[in-house]
This record gives C-alpha cells, structure tokens and sequence, in this order.
C-alpha cells in the first residue's frame, strides 16, 4: 500500500509537469454545523475554465454547501471524492485529520493512534500525498491543539530525507499580504455587515419583552434569508415604516452608536446605510434625547471615534500615535459621554491588554442609572461583533451561537448580542467576495504547478502573487518555512509521543478542529487552578519523577524573551507569564506551550495576580521599579522567592527583616548593571583577595549600551530601544567619586562637561567616552573595599566620542528643560521656544555653541529637522522623517525626547551592543612599586531581525539583563542557592554569582580576564597632578581628568544614589 500511494503522488507530479493541473474543492469539516462558505464559487470556475483550459476541477460532493453540486458541474467541474491527482486541493477551515493522508515515513508510528488514521488501511487513497492545501489552518501561530494537523505537512527532525517529496504543501490564507503587508484574504465587512442585523433582531425582542413593538422586529435574519441581497431588501421596507410612522414613541430618538474603524465598521456602516439614518456627533446627543419635539422617522447614528471618548489623565487632549505608545495614561469616557444616551451600541473596535477599556464591570451600573433617567431603554442593548470576552466591553461573559444568538448579562438589564461565527451566515456573498480576492493567486498557483503562463514558460520573477504564495506558505516538502522553523519543536514533541506515549502526549488526536486546551485569556484563580491540577497529575505518573517547580515572571517587555527561553528549556521547570500585553505573551509563548503558560492580568493591581504569586516557587518581577516593593510584600506573606534586576530601593530594604523571618529570599540587582557587573566584580576580587599579600587599591567600571559600530552613523553616535527621556534626563544627574586619590562632586549642570574623554577597554576596536554614574563611593561597602587604601573608585557609563560635547550644546540650547511648557506649529520652532525657556529672553545660537563645535552642532539640529535643510551635504547618513508633531504643550526635554525616538530608533538589519568593562588594580605593601592590573571585560553584540527567533536571541541589552535574571531564578527554584542566603540582597554570594557566571559562559556571555604588572611610576605632570601609569585605564582617566576637588553635595547624592537604576 505505501508504495502504491508514492507512486500516485509521482504520477499526480508527472500529470502537472505536461501541464494538466488538477485544483479540487473538498468539504469542510462535518462537525461545523453553520459552515457553507465556500473557496471558490461555481462562477469563477467557469471563469478559471474558460481561461485556464488546462484545468481540471473536482469538487466534493456537500449538501450543506451553499453552492450546489449541480451548479459546479455546470461550470465544468466533476464531483467526486478522488482526489489523488489534485495537485491544489482548496477549503475554508482546517481539513478533518482522517481525510489528510499520513505521510508514509510515519505512517507506521500511529498504530496505537486509531483516530489519527484515515478510514480505509494505510495512507488514504483518496488524495494525492503531495498536493497543495490552501485553508485557514490556525497552525503558524503555533496553536497546540492543531499540532496533529501541522504534523501532516512537516516531517520529524530524524526522519531521513528520502521521503520529503510525499509531503504535501500548506498555504495559509491568513498570511496572504500585499506589499503594506495589508491581509488581502478576509470576511471583516460580512462580520459587520451579519452583526447589524442579528443585533437589530436582538433589539427587537428586548423592547418585544418590554411591551413595545418596533419595526425592527421584522429584521431579517441573515443565515435564514437565502442571500444578503434579501436582507437588504427587507431592511429597506422597514426603513420605510420608519420614514412613514417613526419608532415607538416610549423609545424617543433611536440612536446607534458605532465603534471601529476597520472593515469590521464599515460593514456595519454600510448595513445601516439602507435605513433612513442622520450622522450625529458626540455633542449633539444630549440635546437629541432630551428634545420633545425630535423627529423620530429617522434614525440617529453616531459613528464614535477614539478622540471622542479617550482622554489623558494629566488631561492632555487625545493623540493616536501618543495612545498606542503610552495606553496606561488613557482613560475613557465613553460610559459617560456616550454609552447612556445610546439605543444601541454596536462594537466593532478592537481591543487588546493593557489599553483602556471601553466600559468596565464598575462603570456598567451608573451607565444604566444614567440611561433609565434619560428614558428610551436606553444603554440596555449592545452588538458585539468583535466579541473580545471580558475584553473592551467589560461585561461580555461568553460568545454566542446562530442558534441561540442574544443573551442577559448577569444581574443586568443588558442584551448581549455576541455570535462570534457571523461571516457564516452570509455564505454567498462572503464567499463570493473571498473567491474573486482569492482568484490572482489562484491563477498564480496553477502557473507555478504547471510551468505554463498563457502559453509560455512561466517566470516566477515577474509573479507578485507567486512570491505572495511563497510568503503565505507554512511548509512545503516536509519541511518548514524559515519563518515558521520555531514551530519544529512542536512537531517534533507530538510525533515522540506516537513514538513513546510515555515521552509526549499528543495535545489532541480526535480532531484538529476542536482544541483541547485554549490560551488562559483572563489571569483568575479558576484558570490558574488548572495548572496545578497539571503539576499533581505529572507528579502521579511516576513515584520516582519529582513534582515541577513553578517560576511566576511578573511582565513581558523588552528582556522577557531570552528569559523565557531559558528558563521554557529547563527541564522540570513549569513557566507562567503574566502581564497585560496579550499581543506579548502570545510572542513570547509561541512554540512552547508543552512548558509555558500565560496569563492576561492587570500587573498594577496585586489584587489580579496574587493567587499566582501563591501557586509559585519563585517569581521573578521584570515590572517597573516601583512595583517590585509591592510584589515582594506578597512574596513575603506567601513564602515565595523573588528575583528583580533592579536597584534594592529604600522599599524594598523595609522587607528584609520579615524576608529573613519567613525565610524568603529577595534578591535584587540581577540584570547587566546592576548585575553582571556585581557578578564579575566580585569574582575578581575575590581571586585577587586570595593572595593574603594584596591589596585593592584602584577599582573603575564601566557600563553601556550602544549601537554597533555599523549602526552609529547618526548625530550622538547613539540609538534608543527605550524610553529616550530618561537617558536625557541622566545627563542631568550628579555624581561623585574618588580618583587618583583625590574626592570628586559634580553637580548635574556640569557632568556633561566632566567627561572623561578616552575609556579603554580590552579587546575594543572603537573609541569611547564615559560619564561618571552617581555615586560610585557606596560601591566601597559593596564591594568590601577600604576607601581609605583606595586611591580610585569610580564607575560610569560608556558612550562613544562626541556625545557629551554634542549632549552638552543640546542642553546650552534649552532642549533639555524640563521647568516649562511649549506648544509648536512645526519641529523648527523647537529650538527657539527652548532657548526661551532656557535663557528667559532671545538669544542666537552662535552665542551659545562654542565656536569650535558650531559646525557638528548645526550639522545636528540639521539633520534631527530642527533647522531647516538648505541641501547642503550631511556628514551623516539620511535618517528617518520627523514623527508626527504633538498637538499638547510639553516640555522641551520631552518633545526632544519625541522626536529622537523616532529619528534615532534601531532600524531594520540593525544591532546593538554591550559593553562592560572593570579594571581592579592591586599591590603588595611590601612591594608598592609594582602592581598588578585585572582586567574583566564583556563585549556583546544583539542578534540580527532573522535571529530573534532564536533560541536566546534578541538585542543584547535583551540578553544580558533577561539570561541573568534566568539563571538566579532557575538556581533559586532548584536550591543551589546557599541555605543562609535570604531577606533582601544582591548577588553577593559564591552561590550565586558564579552560577551567574558560570551560566552566562554557557551561553557565550562570558567575561574575558586578563592580568598584568605594571611599575607604579609617575610618567608625567599636568598642572599639580602627578600622572601615572596611563597603559592602564586609570591612568587614562587621570590624565583626561579636568574637574576641581569638590565635597560640595555629598548628602544629597547619596539620596540621589537610594534606589536609582543604571541608564545604560
């Protein structure tokens, strides 16, 4: 039988290669009871047959299809169930597994898998083996429950290459983009369109159940007219009972509201566009309801935009770009503004974590006591196309069926229309629509199969679509698409469970329609209750295999991801992710559901996470700073460890006596600075420490993040992956330290000018500058270091040459001001309104830049679009267009900070790098005429887009703050920690930070040591200041030294210093 079917595959090849294409339309799944839609219309087969003459169609035989068979064999198809010389086979929805031939290299794997069979014995024999599929598979986003389907298309990583020709092709029609990379494939205007209709319905009945009868009671319902055509027809006639008599007097105005902006909307838009309606805006709704003498033979819509109903909570007005950057200084007003005065809402806009919902839980009752005084039954009936489960409409419990389309929300008067499968009821239309957008691949896809276009060899060069296709295909050949590779694991996992039942358990192999477990949208104790009903389960299949530990990770930003799969590839390891972003944890989950779960929470709420922090062994908190303090009280209270990269702040100093008395572990200062650079600099002094003769006389450090040396070509020589305010307001900030024996202060006004103009760094092949960082005595205690034997201490921040100076200029300009703010009409005033806030009356650029540096200066602000261009030659590449102007006043550093984001972002194909550098010199007292210098430094460079996917790619930034926070947890929930280790620290310990390190060798992150001795000799003098040794970095920073003894300040620092974090 295998070999019967291998030659049917290379019999249906041959057939296409003389040029004979076979394109067949098989049926969908049976247990979808409302699935009629069609791939392609008995219409455009005609149309494909009488161009495409080469063409032979087969169609299924379907009685629930919309389209008959008689029609398609009248357009010159053939139905039958033969499909083993179809080289396309085509359908909706994803293909029922017994229908998918097996492929013969794993056929004999699922013997003890019945269901995962086809009916007859062997492979089936009904489809060629090596076809192209085209569907909606749900596979590429590494959807767990259709892991069996995708199986079907991509062979084992140990399979042999040989049989990789009997695999067929899979073509997702979700991924078919045009050049915008716009979806082009879609039923979005047949959701609004179906959604208007089944919610008018709803609405009748809800004012039937009130003892009113309303036109809409004669809304035809989509899935029962026979054709859209119908229900437009139908919708019109009572459009005309209502030009004639009105609606109900006891409902006063009718007035629709409408949200979203996408072809969801405009469906919904052009449904309602049948009736006798008037666009109304947010101001007029007041008015209308309460107007005695309103004219009721209209309909009122009012179409609510994003402006209208979003505001700032510092009550700056609404801005797009500002709202998708910044969701959490957003609030709506819609429950107030709008919601009340509305007959019914119709909600189309889409929503996700994080970003303000439209009406919450708290908001619903003062709608409904703000709607009953306005009268109407007003705010008692809502269409929720988009169907967001707890999502924008808070109040939205559950989806609904064609069967059963409305439902009461619990303990309220609200009608909730939600089916969340509307597209089906419209199966003509939608799919006459879905097969002429479909047909230029099509033709596109039968070329490329034949080799033949319009009579001449076809050239895939000159093929949009085909390149399209190519884009949209997920596996082809038995193997996977380079974009799609991550999801081999997956494969991989589910074919060792055919194998080994006792290794993997397939997710599911009775459907790969029906999932067995879906994403935990909502974080609740109910859904969370699940995992630990997984982990009992586990620990029950054996006695001898121990119960997982659970590591909780508290947010999804930008160092998440080499965390995640670090710690998702440890085995014995169980991960939960909460944050906000469902966009994220979907992103930092995908192809790792057999390790991972998450969980969609209010991270700024303990209350919404708590029952996780509970179920865990250790959380690990990648939150803003401020929030570890709370997350770590809860930790406290229920006995769980925490892992933080960030700064111990007074705060969280508070809790380490209750740490120490629960004995819990709270350990901080993890990442790359604060963290790596604990790790190694405490592992070299310890070595140094080792030889009773030495001592420590010289400690300097230094940390940054920069753009690779290919990606620097900009003004600043410096790019931002975050935030670029607080990297301006750094060069605002104090610092004091302690070099060649003498105490230095710089007060903030001067730290820019206080550069030390040359740090060398082994094993760098680029110049850098550095900035000394806050405070670098209290490293003293740290770092057990005598401050009175040390002659240097000192730490700061790398950035290459030129920054300062040109940092230094932005500031004399006022662009760093934060004491005012500014309105502009165009980027170019920036600069003025700057120096005015600045310097209190006019002043001339020329005046404030040293004439030395003018030209790089003007060069800048020319470049940044803060002067205009006169098309003079730049030094600097072309960068980016200026971002959108903010309409809101801000201050000069923030609007500064607005525009850099945008004109110095990391573009595509770009890196950045790390780099960490520590130089501790050491003597003999008995000696002091030599000393030795150890050097430990790290280079790191990000991954390039193509890697990300990687395991542990990502920006370097990314990788040293996220694998380090990793390792200490992973240590923490394995127990290699030491024992006395607890309440609030850093990684001090030898079991912690050489695991640390130990780790990031691993992982190619290791620091790279070198020792050498120098003579302890004075080489010259400037000024009073005897310099010495300047092969070292020391004696590099002493000689490029310009800064007056100061202790002026110290105070005041030393509170600066409490809790603040490293601007790398």
């Amino acid at each position: 039988m295998l070999r019967k079917v291998v030659q049917d595959g290379v019999i249906a090849r041959k057939g296409s290669s003389r040029g004979v294409v076979t394109l067949a339309i098989r049926r969908e799944d049976p247990s979808r009871v409302w699935e009629r839609r069609a791939p392609l219309t008995p219409e455009d087969v005609a149309e494909l047959k009488g161009k495409r003459p080469e063409v032979d169609v087969l169609v299924a035989p379907c009685h629930r299809r919309v389209f008959r068979g008689e029609e398609y064999v009248k357009a010159g198809a053939r139905l039958t169930t033969d499909f083993r010389k179809a080289d396309i086979i085509m359908g909706i929805k994803e293909i029922p597994l017994p229908e998918l031939p097996l492929p013969a290299s794993v056929f004999q794997l699922t013997s003890s898998h019945p269901s995962l069979l086809p009916s007859t014995d062997g492979p089936s024999p009904h489809i060629n083996p090596a076809a192209t599929h085209l569907m909606f598979s749900h596979t590429h986003k590494g959807q767990e429950y259709n892991t069996p389907l995708l199986s079907r298309f991509v062979a084992p990583t140990s399979s042999s290459s040989g049989v990789n020709a009997v695999y067929p092709r899979l073509i997702d029609y979700e991924l078919l983009t045009n050049e915008k990379g716009e979806r082009t494939v879609g039923f979005g205007w047949f959701a609004g369109a179906a959604g208007v209709l089944e919610s008018l319905s709803s609405l009748a009945h809800s004012h039937l159940s009130h003892g009113i009868a309303s036109p809409f009671l004669y809304t035809p319902r989509p899935h029962s007219s026979g054709s859209f055509k119908k229900c437009i027809e139908q919708l019109k006639e009572i459009g005309k009972v209502v030009k004639e008599q009105g609606t109900p007097e006891p409902l006063g105005p009718v007035i629709i509201g409408v949200t979203g902006s996408g072809n969801v909307s405009k469906g919904m838009l052009d449904t309602l566009a049948h009736l006798p309606v008037q666009h109304i805006t947010t101001e007029e709704l007041d008015a209308l309801v309460r107007n005695p003498d309103v004219d009721r033979r209209k309909i009122y819509v009012l179409h609510a935009r994003p402006n209208t109903y979003f505001e700032r909570t510092d009550g700056h007005p609404y801005s797009r770009e500002d709202y998708y950057k910044h969701p959490d200084m957003y609030r709506s007003v819609f429950h107030d503004k709008i919601y009340p005065y509305l007959t019914l809402l119709l909600h189309g806009a889409g929503w996700a974590p994080g970003f303000p919902r439209l009406v919450t839980n708290a908001q619903l009752p003062s709608v409904l006591a703000q709607a009953d005084a306005l009268g109407g039954l007003r705010g008692r009936n809502v269409g929720d196309v988009s169907c967001d489960i707890g999502g924008a409409l808070e109040f939205l419990t559950h989806s609904t069926t064609l069967s059963d389309p409305f439902y009461t929300v619990p303990n309220t008067p609200v009608q909730m229309m939600s089916v969340d499968i509307l597209p089906t009821s419209l199966p003509l239309e939608a799919s006459e629509s879905f097969s002429k957008r479909l047909m230029p691949y099509l033709h596109s896809l039968i070329s490329s199969t034949s080799g033949k276009y319009k009579g001449k060899e076809y050239n895939p060069e000159k093929d949009g679509y085909g390149k399209a296709l190519e884009e949209a295909t997920v596996a082809s050949g038995g193997k996977l698409k380079e974009r799609h590779m991550w999801l081999q694991k997956n494969v991989d996992g589910f074919y060792a469970g055919l194998v080994n039942p006792s290794a993997s358990t397939p997710t599911s192999v009775t459907s790969a329609s029906t999932p067995a477990s879906t994403p935990e949208a909502q974080a609740s104790p109910s859904t969370t209750s699940t995992l630990s009903q997984a982990t009992e389960v586990e620990a029950k299949k054996g006695d001898a295999t121990p119960p997982k530990k659970r590591i909780l990770i508290l947010g999804s930003g930008m160092v998440a991801k080499p965390a995640v799969d670090m710690i998702a590839a440890t085995p014995g390891i169980e991960l939960v992710i909460a944050s906000n972003s469902l966009e994220e944890l979907q992103t930092l989950t995908r192809g790792k559901e057999d390790s991972v779960r998450y969980r969609v929470a209010d991270v700024s709420d303990p209350e919404a996470y708590v029952h996780l922090v509970e179920e865990s062994d250790v959380v690990i908190s990648l939150l803003p700073v401020a929030f570890h303090p709370k997350v770590g009280e809860l930790c406290v209270k229920h006995g769980k460890h925490l892992v933080t990269a960030s700064y111990i702040s007074p705060q969280m100093k508070q809790l380490d006596e209750a740490a120490k008395a629960a004995n819990v572990l709270l350990l901080n200062e993890i990442g790359l600075d604060p963290g790596i650079d604990h790790c190694s600099a405490i592992a070299l002094l310890s070595q140094i420490r080792a030889s009773p003769s030495s001592e420590v006389v010289s400690f300097t450090s230094f940390c940054g993040g920069l753009p690779a040396p290919d990606a620097a070509e900009v003004p600043l020589k410096y790019k931002f992956s975050w935030r670029p305010a607080g990297v301006l307001s750094a060069a605002l900030n104090s610092a004091r330290f302690k070099i060649n024996g003498e105490m230095r202060v710089i007060p903030g006004e001067s730290l820019l000018k206080s550069s030390f103009p040359r740090v060398p760094v082994s094993g760098a092949t680029f110049g850098l500058e550095g900035l000394a960082n806050r405070d670098s005595m209290v490293y003293c205690d740290t770092y057990g270091l005598d401050d009175g034997k040390m002659r240097t201490i000192l730490r700061g921040t790398l950035r290459y040459p030129g920054f300062a100076q040109l940092m230094q200029a932005f500031k004399d300009l006022g662009l760093l001001e934060q004491s005012a703010k500014v309105t502009l009409n165009s980027w170019t005033d920036l600069l003025q309104q700057a120096m005015l806030v600045r310097h209190k009356d006019t002043a001339l650029l020329h005046d404030l830049v040293p004439s030395q540096d003018l030209p790089v200066v003007l060069d800048a602000l020319t470049w940044l679009g803060l002067l205009p261009s006169e098309g003079t030659a730049q030094r600097w590449p072309s960068g980016p267009h200026t971002p959108a102007l903010p309409k809101d006043p801000r201050t000069p550093l923030d609007l500064f900070a607005h525009l850099l984001a945008t004109k110095l972002r990391y573009n595509e194909g770009e890196r950045d790098m790390v780099v960490l550098s520590h130089e501790i010199v050491s003597r003999n007292p008995s000696n002091p005429s030599l000393e030795t210098v150890h050097t430990s430094t790290l280079i790191s460079y990000g991954s390039s887009p193509s890697e990300v996917t990687k395991h542990l790619g990502g920006t370097a930034m990314a990788r040293t703050v996220g694998i380090p926070v990793a390792i200490a947890a992973l240590a923490v929930a394995e127990g290699k920690v030491a024992s006395h280790v607890k309440g609030v620290v850093g990684p001090m310990d030898h079991s912690v930070y050489t695991r640390v390190l130990n780790g990031l060798e691993e992982v190619g992150l290791g620091m790279k040591e070198s020792v050498y001795a120098v003579p302890r000799v004075a080489e010259r003098r400037i000024g009073s200041r005897d310099v010495w040794n300047e092969g070292t970095a020391e004696g590099v920073l002493v000689a490029g030294l310009d800064i007056p003894p100061s202790d002026v300040g110290v105070e005041g620092l030393k509170r600066e210093h409490e809790g603040a974090a490293v601007i790398a």
